[in-house]
């Protein structure tokens, strides 16, 4: 069967999916120390990306809601270009700061932060979209820290009443731990079971590292090592298991990915037939004419 314009593009997003995939894992591995993961990647200090276009957008956006702020920039634009790139990063930061506190206001709401009246009524009115995304998202974490880790959820309850600014630092910090695996959960709940074992055993050889330190005598320190070898052990196999259950789910993808050729190609021979393509411009025109519609033509 000939390779049809329809299957050529399936197997080109297939490709994309797979570069993408590969880019990202490739990212991680940069990122990461070694096989453990055990750092956090390194942020940098590097700030936004300015490139060019992304220049041109932020200042037409300033021209609009601060133009006073934007006429400003653009004078020192032409002084000094890193410190208008330096800048121009201090006012994104200051712009996401102020989205942020008003999203979670949104959410949590007007006594997460100051402000009262018409003015925080304004606020949380002026949000949208994405203010409610982020909501739902914040809402849905804390139900899921409920079930999962019930006496963690209760502490951040307590301070978003207490100390709001806190709550937020700690629901940010709360996210960064448990969203990977609060997101798995919903897909994949053997890698969500997989990726809180490997936390747990993480937070075990922590504790084992600190008494280590602090070992009273070589005995001692001889019992505690043995027990970090068996949770290093066991946090390999999760590892192998996890990189495994990946694995696994592309291949799922790319199954599907392949039926979806097969289909598309099939339908695709199927429309080219001439009696067929004869057949249904004459049921269009009854279509345009009556009005209703069967073939998809757009």
């Amino acid at each position: 069967m000939k390779t049809t314009y329809t299957t050529i593009l399936v197997l080109v997003i297939a490709a994309v999916v797979l570069l993408a995939v590969t880019v990202a894992c490739e990212a991680v591995e940069k990122k990461e120390k070694s096989f453990w993961s055990d750092k956090a990647p390194n942020r940098g200090h590097k700030g936004f990306e300015l490139t060019d276009e992304a220049i041109e957008r932020i200042m037409g956006h300033l021209a609009e809601t601060e133009p006073e702020k934007a006429e400003e920039l653009a004078k020192l634009r032409v002084k000094d270009l890193e410190k208008f790139k330096d800048e121009l990063r201090n006012v994104m930061r200051r712009r996401f700061r102020e989205k942020r506190g008003q999203e979670i206001e949104g959410r949590f709401g007007r006594g997460l932060h100051s402000g009262s009246g018409d003015t925080g009524r304004g606020r949380r009115e002026g949000g949208g979209r994405e203010r409610g995304m982020l909501g739902r998202k914040h809402g849905e974490h804390l139900e899921w820290m409920k079930k999962n880790y019930p006496e963690r959820a209760k502490k951040l309850a307590e301070l978003r009443e207490a100390k709001p600014e806190l709550f937020e630092r700690r629901l940010g910090l709360s996210l960064k731990k448990y969203g990977r695996i609060a997101e798995a959960a919903k897909e994949n709940p053997e890698l969500a079971k997989v990726l809180k074992e490997s936390l747990e055993l993480k937070q075990r050889r922590d504790k084992l590292l600190a008494k280590i330190k602090t070992a009273a005598n070589d005995d001692e320190k001889e019992e505690l090592i043995e027990q970090l070898k068996e949770v290093v052990s066991s946090r390999f196999d999760l590892i192998v298991r996890r990189k495994q259950i990946e694995y696994e789910s592309l291949l799922k993808k790319l199954e599907w990915l392949k039926k979806q050729v097969e289909k598309s190609e099939v339908q695709v021979d199927k429309w080219k037939d001439v009696k067929f393509k004869n057949k249904n411009v004459k049921t269009r025109i009854k279509e345009l004419i009556g009005g209703t519609e069967k073939f998809r033509w757009d």
